[in-house]
């Protein structure tokens, strides 16, 4: 008789997360370029206005950023995505009303972004790294492929704002994440040991743990192995007081303009270069995020074996190569394979924050952690999408220039991820930074 082995819960969560992930993604991060072409036509709003909603919306996303994960960590990811979809949803069908700039940026950042800070990828991300540990790489990998899944079909949603106007579409969408996400996020939990389970489903001791860290002494390693010790579990004080905390926020700083180009700008700057239909523009999008699937499951999975902060590098690197060529992209014949060499290496970052955040803090504070991070992050994510859209309405070729800058910066991304080392014994003491001190009157 043959005995089925019961699939691990986590993964259940992880699945879970891939729907949510791709309904946020084709509908509001990528989606939102699927908007940027009708609006610019009926209101004539610029780009760089268009860009800051975006880049206001980090900002608010930055500044919620440690609430958010505070509450995660301490409420569970569940009822704060029921909240913060519940949220999107409505923010779509408010979406519908706007005929200002000012009520579209209301709109986004009161519902849309908080929503989504609330709802999707931190508490799906605090849950993952909660359910994984040995196999949080391939997990974080698989979660994140979500974006990559909801992104590649954005085409589709372009369609439905063709034949339909982007009013209808707006509606439409809000009633999807409340009748899709919703009953998504309740198959989320925050701990396997709320179910009576363990971490990667595999039972485990703190005998286990100590031959780990000894073998890790004892053996000799290669600069691409990955550290086998048991990973930390540092404070949010104790994290602020590590190099390893700053010199992250300053390498995901330098990455931020990545995520603003990619959402706002390859659409627009292929219809307007290239001369692209709408659509085609948006084809050509979803594209691009369907080619960086390959780098999320691919390069997640290689983390779970390799030196991560090497693996980021390495990625940092070919993704300032394929922005370069991109920005220099002539005709529509070459956009394909100027798009694989840009996106493969991309979506292989993303889901590498999650993975080096856990490897260096661990899992017990890492959605108040990782708020943290993002918030330190804000400046150059907030500016990003706005200055590139600057430069594209000042200058004849400024969305190549643009691209060309970023693409020069993640040469300095890679070199200040490698310097990045994780802490070790002894930790530092779980109180009060001397900064927060001095902000306080030095009490």
């Amino acid at each position: 008789m043959i005995i089925k082995k019961k699939i691990f819960y986590g993964w259940w969560i992880v699945y879970a997360g891939v729907g949510i992930g791709a309904l946020s993604s084709g509908l509001f991060h990528y989606g939102f370029s699927a908007f940027f072409i009708p609006w610019r036509e009926q209101f004539g709003w610029s780009r760089a206005a268009l860009g800051g909603v975006i880049g206001f919306a980090r900002l608010e996303g930055g500044i919620a950023a440690p609430i958010a994960g505070w509450f995660v960590d301490n409420f569970g990811p569940r009822k704060m995505m029921l909240l913060g979809i519940g949220m999107m949803g409505l923010g779509f069908i408010v979406l519908s009303q706007v005929t200002t700039i000012a009520q579209l940026y209301l709109a986004f950042l009161l519902l849309l972004a908080l929503g989504s800070s609330f709802g999707t990828y931190r508490p799906l991300q605090v849950a993952v790294a909660n359910w994984f540990m040995k196999k949080r790489g391939r997990a974080m990998g698989l979660l994140m492929a979500g974006s990559g899944f909801g992104g590649s079909f954005v085409f589709l949603f372009a369609m439905l704002i063709t034949s339909r106007g982007w009013e209808e579409a707006a509606i439409i969408a809000g009633f999807i994440m409340w009748f899709v996400g919703l009953p998504l996020a309740m198959v989320i939990r925050h701990k396997p040991e709320e179910m009576g389970l363990v971490i990667d489903g595999e039972e485990s001791s703190e005998k286990d743990e100590k031959v780990a860290k000894n073998q890790f002494i004892s053996d000799k390693k290669r600069f691409w192995h990955k550290d086998e010790r048991p990973e930390p579990d540092l404070s949010l004080m104790q994290a602020l007081k590590t190099q390893a905390f700053w010199v992250l926020a300053l390498t995901y700083a330098i990455w931020a303009a990545m995520p603003g180009i990619t959402t706002v700008h390859i659409a627009p700057f292929l219809a307007e270069e290239l001369e692209l239909e709408y659509v085609t523009a948006l084809g050509a999008l979803s594209f691009f995020v369907a080619a960086s699937i390959i780098g999320r499951l691919g390069f997640g999975f290689i983390s779970d074996y390799f030196n991560i902060r090497m693996l980021l590098s390495i990625l940092f690197v070919l993704q300032g190569v394929g922005i370069f060529l991109f920005s220099n992209v002539q005709s529509l014949s070459v956009v394909p394979f100027y798009v694989v060499i840009f996106a493969i290496p991309y979506g292989g970052t993303i889901p590498m924050r999650a993975v080096i955040q856990g490897y260096f803090f661990g899992k017990k504070n890492f959605g108040t952690i990782g708020g943290f991070l993002q918030f330190v992050d804000l400046p150059a994510t907030v500016s990003a999408p706005i200055w590139v859209g600057w430069l594209a309405d000042v200058l004849p070729d400024g969305y190549r220039l643009g691209f060309k800058i970023v693409a020069f910066s993640m040469l300095l991304a890679a070199v200040a991820v490698l310097l990045a080392r994780r802490p070790s014994e002894p930790f530092p003491e779980d109180t009060a930074p001397k900064f927060f001190k001095i902000f306080s009157g030095g009490k």
